[in-house]
């Protein structure tokens, strides 16, 4: 038996004990009255007044020992309430010396024994948590008459006294039985509150956890939100001002992808220790997930309050972090927001502190800015040029048109570059770059590449089976990074490939350096995908990157177009010339297509030609144009042919 389980059955006794002394005294004037003159009435006060004395010393003893239980308290085992529960089975037995050995009738020792064996059987029950209580109630109980009775000399109180050793072990039984009950139930109890307790106490790690993040121990996004909303609500209540600091750190993806995640783990943990130290006792720091924190400042006096706490929360990032052997500078872009004459909703708050946070990283980065109203003006346009842009997408409003791809040597159109363009019913038409950026932030470019996509590929097979181009004409579809490493283009294409009856040869892909350095090996298995179906693909805007010639090494792609920077100066600056060549060499040595982008003079395009370049497109010939029209040169460029 553990101890829980002994103070438990300590508690069970007392608890019995104290509601059974309330009938002693009762009990025992009762049977005084029965038993009349037959005893005397000295003897009969005497039996009562000792049986009332043991009740209330019990009845003390045991209401002492339950309100130190109430208290908390641990009670060793002591000798007073079994002594007491003693006294009152001896008072009881102490009839039979004192007023029944000259009483005159059997019937009155029946009636004796009858009140002995109902105490007898509450002490069963009241004592069966603790074998101690139930010998001390039974042994003076059932002795002191079993003693007088057998020495009677009229033959029905032998009787009796034969009797009551029966009746002894009879009671001793049910009490191991009804002991054995309450101790299991008593050990349950103990084993359902032992797990009761671990499930709490797992329940808390819990949901600690869950409020956590597990990099930097700090409050998570769902701590955060859940915090900041009640300290919104006291302070619609109470007018109180609060706040929110919304930073990320500048250019932390050069980081992990130079130096690796781990590193950029303990850089995230760095930032963490160093930012809690710039705050006041009562903020909270959390981190939302990648390089992105937040601090709820309440409560705050002014606007000034909480600059101050973002002014001391950057310049704690000014010394360099030592991060896996190297020293790094590092800043970070914040965003204020409070609910000063704005708003007193949570995510509200949270959203306007983010917002300024990426005016302060479109400023130029490591800058705080503070939400105002123009900020938030700013914020209603991009929300309503979002749903706008989500509306065009969906209604067909954004279509793709075609930039001819020229081949120097010829002036034939070998192929065409496919473009979003918005037809927009007040600004007219809209090329990608009013719309792309915004595509990218809002989560809508996916949808964006499998618009144009779509329109290139059922384009292309619309003019193959118009015979309205050649096997040779090929149209380029640009694939957007987050398209590229997450929305699997391949698989994409060969349904839409088997749909549309598209030849693969057909087509190609466009894509950057920036969907292909965060994870080559990946970027190589869909590469290879879309060449198994017969796509071809070219890396885009080659020569801005940091590892171009690298990815020209690693992975299988067809063609490379150099970019507008080096073409627009090639003219003019002898080293833009010598990069064009070199890049031109390299690409011929490695059996590479080369498209030169951005071509806007016949200087440009000579100089592109006699450097060795194929092809080139640009507002030399012609800027992005609808498929009809293009459909148009293609007819009229096969009838000059013909």
């Amino acid at each position: 038996m553990s101890d829980r389980v002994r103070v438990a059955c300590a508690d069970h006794v007392n608890r019995s004990l104290w509601r059974s002394t309330l009938t002693g005294i009762p009990s025992s004037f009762l049977l005084a009255l029965i038993l009349g003159n037959s005893v005397p009435l000295s003897r009969r006060i005497a039996f009562v007044l000792l049986v009332s004395g043991a009740d209330i010393l019990l009845f003390v003893a045991s209401g002492r020992y339950l309100a130190r239980r109430k208290r908390g308290e641990i009670i060793a085992p002591h000798w007073l309430c079994p002594f007491s529960t003693g006294m009152i089975a001896a008072a009881w037995g102490s009839l039979a010396v004192i007023g029944l050995p000259g009483a005159n009738h059997v019937e009155l020792r029946a009636m004796y024994m009858l009140f002995v064996c109902a105490t007898s059987a509450t002490y069963v029950v009241a004592a069966a948590a603790r074998r101690l209580y139930f010998y001390a109630s039974q042994v003076p109980l059932l002795g002191l008459p079993m003693v007088v009775f057998l020495q009677s000399s009229d033959r029905p109180t032998r009787l009796l006294g034969f009797a009551i050793p029966i009746y002894f072990v009879v009671m001793t039984s049910l009490h191991h039985d009804v002991h054995n009950v309450v101790i299991s139930e008593l050990s349950l109890r103990e084993s359902n509150d032992l797990a009761n307790s671990q499930l709490r106490d797992a329940n808390v790690l819990l949901t600690h956890q869950a409020m956590r993040d597990g990099l930097t121990s700090l409050a998570n996004r769902a701590a955060f939100v859940s915090r900041l909303e009640r300290a919104v609500s006291v302070a619609r209540q109470t007018r109180a001002t609060i706040g929110v600091v919304y930073f990320d750190l500048d250019r932390f993806k050069v980081v992990n992808d130079s130096l690796g995640h781990s590193a950029g783990d303990e850089l995230l943990t760095s930032i963490a220790e160093r930012a809690q130290g710039a705050l006041r006792a009562n903020d909270l720091l959390a981190r939302l997930g990648g390089d992105e924190f937040t601090i709820l400042l309440d409560p705050l006096r002014d606007d000034a309050e909480a600059v101050a706490v973002a002014e001391r929360v950057a310049s704690s990032f000014a010394a360099p972090f030592l991060i896996a052997g190297r020293q790094l500078n590092i800043t970070a872009s914040i965003g204020v927001a409070t609910n000063l004459n704005f708003t007193d909703d949570a995510e509200a708050l949270l959203s306007q502190a983010d917002a300024a946070q990426y005016r302060a990283k479109q400023g130029g980065r490591n800058r705080i800015e503070v939400f105002n109203i123009e900020l938030r003006a700013a914020i209603q346009r991009r929300l309503d040029d979002e749903n706008e842009l989500r509306s065009a997408i969906s209604g067909g409003d954004i279509t793709a048109w075609y930039q001819p791809e020229i081949e120097l040597a010829t002036g034939r159109i070998a192929g065409a570059e496919a473009l979003a363009r918005w037809v927009h019913p007040q600004r007219g038409v809209l090329d990608a770059g009013h719309f792309v950026p915004l595509a990218e932030e809002s989560g809508l470019v996916i949808m964006l590449d499998n618009l144009t996509v779509t329109n290139a590929v059922e384009a292309r097979a619309t003019l193959a089976a118009a015979g309205g181009a050649d096997d040779t004409f090929r149209v380029w579809c640009n694939v957007s990074p987050n398209q590229f490493l997450r929305g699997a283009p391949a698989e994409r294409l060969a349904t839409l490939l088997d749909r549309t009856g598209c030849d693969p040869n057909h087509i190609g892909i466009e894509i950057t350096e920036s969907a292909i350095v965060s994870d080559v090996q990946a970027a190589a298995r869909e590469i290879n995908a879309a060449r198994d179906l017969g796509i071809k693909v070219a890396l885009d805007d080659f020569g801005t990157g940091h590892s171009s010639l690298t990815l020209l090494r690693s992975l299988p792609i067809d063609k490379v177009k150099i970019d507008r920077t080096f073409v627009s100066e090639v003219t003019r600056d002898a080293r833009d010339a010598s990069i064009v060549r070199a890049v031109v060499t390299l690409a011929n040595d490695l059996g590479l297509d080369v498209t030169a982008e951005g071509v806007e003079t016949v200087e440009q395009a000579e100089v592109l030609a006699h450097l060795g370049c194929r092809y080139a497109q640009g507002y030399l010939w012609a800027r992005a144009l609808p498929i009809d029209e293009i459909s148009r040169q293609l007819r009229a460029q096969h009838r000059h042919a013909a």
